[in-house]
């Protein structure tokens, strides 16, 4: 009996770990499609006001006001976004842990489950049908925001430079590519803070075994060191 209460317990756990799983997502589409509208509707507003100043005064004060007040929702949003990624990686590898159970009471069910039923990171990317890369970042929704975050502070720098400074198109282009490299730098150095400072807390319980495919795989990518447990 109390071993059915437990297989009760775990099985309700799931499913609300699969409805956490789903609002992380959907919070995360929500906060990126208002940022993106908001950098939709201010170029198109910014056009607009170069159309009717002529690229005059009233032009640079406007974009000079504008891209800030973006560049500020953009932070917010790479910031949210992230902590939802790191959430859905939480609520995965549990995932992984209680499937880890069925296993165990069940052990002829293992060669059923096609997810993993590991609790470590190589087992999350095989589970989200990702092979794991140096460059995996540019496609999440994090990587996304730190791009058009860089992009406004290149654009914004430049445009500053220009207007205060007088600097030459060359300059200020120059200027603009060197914040854009810094921000992007910036941007992901701190992702891959918060990404290490979450995996530290968490203790892998059932580490996918150094021979298996999925930990070959993610060692040869550079995804985990070969002496990660």
């Amino acid at each position: 009996m109390q071993q059915e209460q437990i297989l009760s317990f775990m099985t309700t756990e799931h499913f609300a770990l699969q409805t956490a799983r789903s609002a992380t997502i959907a919070e995360a589409n929500g906060r990126t499609a208002i940022y993106l509208s908001s950098v939709s509707s201010a170029v198109v507003a910014l056009a607009f006001i170069g159309q009717v100043s002529d690229a005059g005064d009233a032009f640079f004060l406007f974009a000079l006001v504008l891209f800030p007040s973006l560049f500020f929702l953009g932070i917010v949003t790479f910031d949210r976004v992230l902590q939802t990624g790191l959430a859905d990686l939480v609520h995965a590898r549990e995932i992984n842990r209680i499937r880890h159970y069925y296993a165990e009471i069940a052990p002829e069910m293992r060669r059923y489950f096609i997810h993993s039923i590991h609790d470590d990171v190589p087992a999350f990317f095989h589970d989200m049908g990702i092979v794991p890369s140096k460059w995996q970042y540019f496609v999440s929704t994090a990587g996304a925001v730190n791009i058009i975050n860089s992009v406004l502070a290149g654009v914004f720098c430049g445009m500053l430079s220009s207007f205060a400074l007088s600097l030459p198109d060359p300059a200020c282009a120059a200027l603009g590519a060197l914040i854009f490299a810094v921000s992007a730098i910036a941007h992901r150095r701190f992702q891959l803070g918060k990404a290490l400072e979450v995996m530290s807390r968490l203790e892998t319980l059932f580490p996918t075994p150094p021979g298996d495919a999925i930990a070959k795989q993610a060692v040869a990518s550079g995804a985990v060191s070969k002496r990660s447990p």
